[in-house]
C-alpha cells in the first residue's frame, strides 16, 4: 500500500511541476536537452525491512526464487501461491521469455508474468504513453523494461490491482 501513496505523491508533484494542477500560470518553456540521459526505472526498495520475515516458499512452489522479489514489488503473502502458478504457467519462471507468435492480434507478451504489450505498455488513445508508464510503473514508452524481474512483478501487481478494482478479479488478465 505504501507504493500507492508514493505513486499518488509522484503524480501530484508532476502535475504541479508541468502546470496542470494548482496554478493558473503557464508552464515556462524548457529548452530541449543537448545531452542524452539514461533511462531510469522506478526506485527499487533497498531491502525488505529486517523486522519482516519473508515466508519460506513451500516445498511444492514452482518459482520459489521470485517470492522475495514479489514481496518487494508489493505482492502480499496471500497472493504468492497464485502468482507462483502464473509465473510457472506463463514463463516457466524465466524472466527473459518473450511470446511473439501466439497472439492473434500480433501483440507480444513479455517477462515472468507475460504482460501483454498492446494492453499494458504500448501507446493507446486512452494512454498516449502506455498504461504502465502513465501510472509511473515503467519509466519510458515501450515494453523492454518488462524483462527486468522486479519491474515485471511491479507491473503485474499494478495490472492485478487494476483488474481487481474494475472487474472484481485481479487474476482476470491471466484468465484465472
Amino acid at each position: 500500500m505504501d507504493w500507492l501513496v508514493r505513486l499518488f505523491a509522484g503524480i501530484t508533484a508532476t502535475l504541479v511541476f508541468v502546470g496542470l494542477w494548482g496554478t493558473d500560470q503557464p508552464t515556462p518553456a524548457i529548452p530541449p536537452a543537448t545531452t542524452t540521459t539514461a533511462l531510469t526505472a522506478p526506485p527499487r526498495p533497498l531491502s525488505v525491512p529486517s523486522t519482516t520475515t519473508l515466508p519460506e516458499p513451500p516445498a511444492d512452489a514452482l518459482c520459489p526464487q521470485w517470492w522475495g522479489l514479489a514481496l518487494e514489488a508489493g505482492w502480499t503473502k496471500d497472493l504468492l501461491r497464485t502468482l507462483d502458478y502464473v509465473m510457472w504457467r506463463e514463463s516457466r519462471c524465466l524472466p527473459d521469455q518473450h511470446n511473439t507468435t501466439l497472439n492473434r492480434d500480433g501483440s507480444t507478451d513479455l517477462g515472468l508474468t507475460q504482460i501483454n504489450d498492446r494492453s499494458w505498455c504500448l501507446r493507446t488513445r486512452w494512454y498516449p504513453k502506455g498504461y504502465l508508464q502513465t501510472i509511473g510503473v515503467l519509466p519510458t514508452v515501450g515494453c523492454e523494461h518488462l524483462f527486468d524481474p522486479y519491474l515485471n512483478l511491479l507491473s503485474a501487481k499494478a495490472i492485478y490491482d487494476y483488474a481487481q478494482q474494475h472487474n472484481g478479479n485481479g487474476w482476470q488478465p491471466w484468465k484465472l
